[in-house]
């Protein structure tokens, strides 16, 4: 565990991806973190699709895709690469997609001293970066997210927290036990603080409750998970049943013999995954 703390106490200023490598399908960007401070930057990988130089007056739709915890933005590109692999053939709509650096450990909430604006980051420093650069859908019908584990969390907290910025969501086998004594210390204590009613506030359990009427009528919402996650698989089915005694319309699928892996998740799923971004998946 010592070594863990250790890695994690790395881990808290880690505003830029070590890995600058985009493997040919993104590129490495460095943007303002104003939320952070004057001067301050993080990073992202950011993929435009094959068309967007063709024809300037297009605008395109932005998938922010959120890494897991303990690990960086490259962890994104096999997703993108499916995903590029699939607006080439026309399963799914032409997409820029955003993967920043979130820290590996941040969950994609602000820390509870202050320290790690995240929630902020992203929410607003990155989507206004984003908005100002590229030619986007600068409103949230054109603005969706993704994430996988800690990521799944972040595109669940983001989403039902800001459903007037992000119209659509899509969770990873996201990792939202409601115990949060049950994640190792390493994991929460730089967030959190050990402060389990604040964990509790930014939880997609409550804020799944606090939104839901806006949740409603405002948000695409989709569960995706594996059924060999461990305790996971139960949890994310228990938010599933939480979200319709709630009346929020949303996707829940649970693939057999997978674990916790979003390629494996992506793989599985085949169409269906990019069935929810063309929009004409069955609810």
């Amino acid at each position: 565990m010592d070594e863990m703390m250790e890695k994690a106490r790395r881990f808290e200023t880690q505003w830029v991806d070590p890995e600058t490598d985009g493997q040919g399908v993104a590129e490495f960007t460095l943007y303002p973190q104003p939320s952070r401070g004057e001067g301050a930057e993080g990073s992202a990988f950011i993929y435009l699709p094959p068309t967007y130089d063709e024809d300037q007056d297009e605008r395109y739709p932005v998938l922010y895709w959120l890494h897991g915890g303990f690990a960086h933005s490259h962890q994104s590109l096999q997703g993108i690469e499916r995903i590029d692999s699939a607006i080439r053939s026309g399963a799914m709509p032409a997409t820029i997609v955003v993967a920043p650096q979130g820290l590996p450990i941040g969950w994609y909430v602000d820390s509870k001293d202050g320290a790690r604006p995240i929630e902020q980051i992203i929410a607003h420093d990155l989507v206004g970066f984003v908005d100002a650069a590229f030619r986007t859908i600068p409103d949230a019908s054109g603005r969706a997210l993704e994430g996988f584990s800690m990521g799944g969390y972040g595109a669940l907290h983001l989403g039902l927290k800001h459903p007037r910025i992000f119209g659509s969501l899509s969770a990873i086998g996201p990792s939202i036990l409601r115990d949060m004594t049950l994640e190792p210390p390493a994991r929460t204590d730089n967030t959190f603080f050990g402060d389990t009613d604040y964990y509790a506030a930014l939880g997609p359990w409550s804020l799944a409750l606090a939104n839901a009427p806006e949740l409603r009528d405002l948000s695409r919402i989709r569960l995706l998970g594996g059924a060999d996650d461990g305790r996971l698989a139960t949890e994310i089915r228990a938010f599933a049943d939480h979200m319709s005694a709630l009346a929020i319309p949303h996707r829940f699928q649970e693939l057999e013999d997978v674990a916790h892996d979003y390629v494996a998740i992506m793989d599985a799923l085949g169409d269906e995954y990019f069935a929810f971004w063309r929009g004409d998946e069955a609810q």
